[in-house]
């Protein structure tokens, strides 16, 4: 494998095309995707797309405390990969990976080479250079506690632009800058259920600048290593967005709940962009508009709450 090479879209695109020919778990879980249940509801004129996918239940259900983690091997190590699961480079520090329990039409892992910890601060910039060469994808990050179910493992997914509704709806609620230079500027996002920022710039060393000039304001939960945060970006016409959704809880309060109450809900950035999962039927039928507003409620800063954010920005 060349180290140095670079991934593209249609080469990704390829691989995805092999491995579901020559990969049972591949074949299988995008034939399961073919076939799962998906019902759209609105709230304030915004799109959600809730899923009913029992693949899933891995991640929904996934143990991500700190004994758990070191109790089972890592399924995002490179020796530790299926034999017929194909990876190709992604620069030296990366592999780009089919995911075999797909949410979307195309799905990949972006995972290090070496097992380190979900960190975005110190790897922001990959991020930024992997959507360039990924440009026909939204790439996402999940943060340790805000739905990665590999918090041990940094990783980042790339998949099918615009089927997250926040891919289209998050540019009508850009507020006015909060911080514009030539090179780049901080936007809030806010009457959107889930608020955040949207930074937009022409170079990525600007963009990496005030990506790390908002992280510092973001608040810091107990002993997390990180602000609890999802991040969006696509790349084109030599721009990058980024959305950041910061988020108050790791998990709403219906996932610890029992009996009728609970609903196996772990909301990652797929369900943030607007792709609400649920990996038990009888979850899926309980999901409405009201109980949709309350997790998101739960989960993202409202208003008032993004509005302070942005104030300790600038």
């Amino acid at each position: 494998m060349e180290t140095e090479k670079w991934t593209d879209t249609t080469e990704a695109l390829a691989l995805l095309a092999r491995q579901r020919k020559v990969w049972p778990m591949a074949k299988a879980g995008y034939e399961a995707l073919d076939n799962v249940k998906v019902k759209r509801l609105h709230i304030d004129g915004l799109e959600f797309k809730v899923q009913y996918n029992p693949a899933r239940i891995l991640s929904s259900g996934a143990k991500t405390d700190a004994q758990s983690l070191r109790e089972r091997p890592c399924f995002l190590c490179p020796s530790h990969l299926p034999p017929e699961q194909e990876a190709l480079p992604m620069g030296e520090r990366y592999l780009l990976l089919c995911n075999p329990y797909p949410i979307f039409p195309e799905h990949f892992t972006i995972a290090s080479r070496r097992h380190m910890e979900q960190q975005i601060y110190t790897s922001f910039s990959d991020f930024l250079e992997i959507a360039q060469h990924l440009s026909g994808f939204t790439l996402f990050y999940n943060g340790p506690q805000s739905g990665a179910s590999a918090p041990d493992h940094l990783h980042f997914q790339a998949v099918t632009p615009s089927y997250m509704p926040i891919d289209e709806e998050a540019g009508l609620h850009k507020g006015t800058p909060l911080l514009k230079e030539e090179a780049g500027a901080i936007y809030r996002l806010s009457g959107y259920l889930r608020n955040g920022f949207i930074l937009e710039s022409g170079t990525a060393e600007r963009a990496a600048s005030l990506f790390k000039h908002l992280y510092k304001v973001l608040p810091l939960a107990g002993d997390d290593t990180e602000p609890r945060m999802n991040i969006f970006c696509r790349y084109g016409e030599g721009r990058w967005q980024v959305i950041i959704v910061p988020r108050k809880v790791h998990r709403p309060r219906q996932y610890y709940a029992e009996g009728d109450e609970q609903i196996l809900t772990a909301p990652g950035a797929a369900d943030i962009g607007g792709v609400f999962i649920t990996a038990r039927e009888q979850d899926y039928e309980k999901i409405t508009p009201e109980l949709l507003r309350d997790i998101y409620g739960q989960i993202a800063f409202n208003d008032a709450g993004i509005n302070r954010l942005a104030g300790g920005e600038c």
